[in-house]
């Protein structure tokens, strides 16, 4: 039988409850069912699943954070967070298992995981662990609506008006872009407004942030500026192990 595949995040907007969604994957029918009332009497409505497998054929959409066990019938914790990686989904991840050996751990960190909790879970923890990766959650939405946009008006510069846009991130004078580029002052003053209109900045030091900040694909003088944000999932990790 073909596992399902994870299908990409939308980017459209989203309102309502659906923010604070939390999806629990668990072969353990008792901990599915301890979970989704701890969350649910604090209001976070919560989908539960048997098997990675039931997750990806469901209807779902994006949840805010998944709180799954490493050791599933069928596919593993692990693998179904490498494939929603691969399909680049924002959801973060918080692992809730019975193994707990520094290999595993570590995998998942790196991997993307939000948190890595070890059963049994006391109450107060899982609900601080949601909470905070429901947050994180908005925040890499939220930063995803913004490189979109960015990228939407930095796709409709010309290819000179890039040239003209890398020199400025780069912090030359007028001068010293037209000498590069072989053109008069002038014509850059000319590209470098048009720039400001087409990229909606206010100031010159918006728009060096913001090309910075979203490392623009195609910027020449931004490849070596490291990309903003976290790989899928990562936030500050909180790994609760029992004392």
């Amino acid at each position: 039988m073909t596992t399902p595949q994870p299908r990409a995040p939308s980017t459209a907007s989203r309102i309502g409850n659906d923010l604070r969604t939390v999806a629990v994957i668990d072969s353990d029918r008792e901990m599915r069912d301890l979970v989704t009332l701890m969350l649910e009497r604090r209001g976070i409505h919560v989908s539960t699943y048997s098997s990675a497998e039931e997750f990806l054929a469901s209807d779902v959409s994006e949840p805010s954070c998944i709180i799954l066990n490493v050791d599933l019938s069928g596919m593993s914790g692990l693998e179904l967070q490498a494939e929603l990686r691969r399909a680049g989904w924002r959801t973060q991840l918080v692992f809730a298992s019975e193994i707990s050996d520094a290999d595993t751990v570590v995998r998942a960190i790196r991997g993307g995981a939000f948190d890595f909790l070890q059963k049994p879970c006391v109450e107060g923890r899982i609900v601080e662990s949601v909470s905070q990766a429901q947050l994180a959650y908005e925040e890499r939405l939220d930063h995803s609506r913004a490189t979109a946009a960015f990228e939407k008006r930095f796709g409709s510069l010309t290819v000179r008006e890039k040239e003209v846009l890398g020199g400025v991130v780069d912090g030359q004078l007028n001068k010293q872009i037209a000498a590069r580029l072989g053109l008069s002052e002038v014509t850059v003053k000319i590209h470098r407004a048009n720039v400001m209109r087409k990229m909606q900045a206010r100031s010159l030091a918006q728009l060096v942030r913001e090309a910075s900040l979203y490392n623009a694909e195609g910027l020449p003088v931004c490849r070596s500026i490291p990309s903003v944000g976290r790989p899928f999932g990562m936030g500050t990790p909180l790994v609760h192990m029992p004392a």
